[in-house]
């Protein structure tokens, strides 16, 4: 499709564990390649990011991945879905719309005699707590995670909502001192929270800010109550949690905490977050939310009639095309 539509696709590459991605995404910038497409999740898009990142090459997401938080956020349709062809859609979307400069958020571990460990890039959303832990478990277990899918989330949610509890906690905001028996804390980038949360509702991609909620507590029942209110949408209210702007975060814990980036477990905490204001050139589709952005002309997200009358056509193709008669 990239090729019917003037895109000269150099070559295709295949990861076969942790940092391919990473690795490939710099040999393209080398090159001088104007883009690179990744066909995976969100842990895949975070380590193409660590690649990418002040780079010119630009970074196209297509959804192949459990969650595809990234992709349902830019309004994608991804695997799994209604769509009959959601690969070939996303790539129709993306040649559709333009190359926009977005905020790139980085993480960097605070190692025990005073240097600091390698940084991990984000464009969702870095977490300490309970999250990572979750993310921890499920990474532990692949077998099961490739058999169930986002029902090994389920299960290791339940496993380690069982034994999670919260510990005391020190942040700094942009040099602000704040105390608190955490839980979990999570600075965002995007709306969009996992599959089914949409956790900062405000955030934009290229504002140079990064959206943090820090949530108090400790134990499982407060674990639960904090996720059934962030399912309903009513964890704003929430007098436990803690919602804040920053550039610069630092978190030190009374105990260590495990640390994620867009999903994918890279240590533990003292850790510190930055946001690096349009650090990445990001292909944005045409249908992508005008929220998500400051400036968010040239977005003009299908009407609900549009989506409805472009995928019965497409369905139509497929039909055709698997019984033979296109």
């Amino acid at each position: 499709y990239l090729a019917d539509h003037e895109w000269d696709v150099v070559g295709v590459e295949q990861t076969h564990g942790r940092g391919d991605a990473t690795t490939y995404a710099r040999k393209a910038v080398v090159a001088g390649y104007d883009a690179v497409f990744v066909l995976g999740g969100d842990g895949t898009v975070a380590q193409t990011v660590d690649g990418l990142v002040g780079t010119e090459t630009a970074l196209a997401v297509l959804p192949g991945g459990t969650g595809n938080v990234l992709a349902r956020q830019l309004n994608l349709p991804v695997p799994g879905g209604l769509h009959p062809r959601p690969l070939l859609e996303s790539a129709r979307l993306i040649l559709e719309g333009r190359p926009r400069q977005v905020d790139v958020g980085r993480v960097t571990p605070h190692g025990g005699n005073g240097e600091n460990g390698p940084a991990h890039h984000f464009l969702c959303w870095g977490g300490v707590g309970f999250d990572a832990q979750l993310n921890l478990a499920v990474a532990e277990d692949q077998a099961r995670k490739k058999r169930l899918g986002l029902g090994a989330f389920f299960i290791a949610g339940f496993l380690t909502l069982r034994d999670f509890a919260g510990t005391a906690a020190v942040v700094r905001l942009d040099g602000r001192r704040i105390s608190r028996r955490m839980i979990m804390l999570v600075a965002n980038n995007i709306q969009l929270y996992g599959v089914f949360f949409r956790m900062a509702s405000t955030a934009v991609l290229d504002d140079g800010w990064l959206d943090l909620y820090c949530f108090q507590g400790s134990g499982p029942a407060r674990t639960l109550l904090h996720t059934l209110r962030l399912f309903l949408h009513r964890h704003i209210q929430d007098p436990q949690v803690d919602i804040y702007r920053a550039q610069h975060i630092e978190v030190t814990t009374y105990r260590p905490l495990p640390v994620h980036v867009d999903g994918e477990y890279i240590g533990y905490t003292p850790v510190a977050i930055d946001v690096i204001p349009r650090a990445l050139k990001l292909m944005v589709p045409r249908c992508a939310p005008p929220s998500l952005f400051v400036d968010g002309s040239g977005l003009f997200p299908d009407t609900p009639w549009e989506r409805v009358v472009r995928f019965a056509k497409d369905a139509q193709e497929a039909i055709r095309e698997r019984s033979g008669l296109a």
